[in-house]
């Protein structure tokens, strides 16, 4: 299919966390001459505890199984919570932040888009079928794509309709129209 591009779990990268407590599989990822630009990760947490210091990137956080974690952010000047209890919720904050996290109830996975706070932007979005997104024509667009969390029937600009598995990984080039017709799962989009 010309106006997408697919990356199955298969070719994700595994990589040892920062902090040496598990591992994580890396999906996207674009450095340049300033460092990391923007990384795109699955992960299971599968106990309570300390994030990795990312001090620089902002991060999305998204709940893609199990029955959730809170999520306590500590900086200098601020301390707050994100509450993650059901598939698709996020939390945004810094990844310079102290950040613990407590499991509810068991191992979860998520999914983490981090960007370079300075000059970086991820829109990122929990979209449930039937629903339709179009990705226009943008200069400053790094990335747009779609992470299925579940098996997800898409079609492309009203022709072809293909099945993309769940954890798959859609790479969306620009002045595309999808409409997913079935399942669910995370639309992100990186800017300059």
């Amino acid at each position: 299919m010309p106006n997408v591009s697919i990356i199955e779990p298969a070719q994700y990268l595994r990589m040892p966390w920062k902090n040496g407590l598990g591992e994580t599989l890396e999906i996207q990822k674009l450095e340049d001459n300033q460092g990391l630009r923007f990384r795109i990760s699955q992960a299971a947490v599968k106990e309570d505890g300390v994030f990795s210091n990312f001090a620089g990137l902002h991060r999305t956080l998204v709940l893609l199984s199990g029955k959730g974690m809170t999520l306590d952010h500590k900086s200098e000047n601020s301390s707050r919570s994100h509450i993650l209890s059901k598939v698709l919720d996020m939390a945004r904050f810094s990844g310079g932040d102290e950040t613990h996290a407590i499991l509810k109830n068991g191992k979860i996975e998520d999914l983490n888009i981090m960007v370079r706070e300075a000059d970086t932007k991820a829109d990122v979005y929990a979209y449930f079928a039937p629903t339709q997104f179009d990705v226009g024509n943008n200069s400053d667009n790094l990335l747009t794509a779609f992470y299925a969390n579940q098996p997800c029937e898409i079609r492309v600009n009203n022709k072809e309709t293909f099945t993309l598995e769940a954890n798959g990984f859609l790479v969306i080039k620009q002045n595309t129209a999808l409409c997913l017709m079935a399942g669910s799962g995370v639309f992100i989009r990186i800017t300059a």
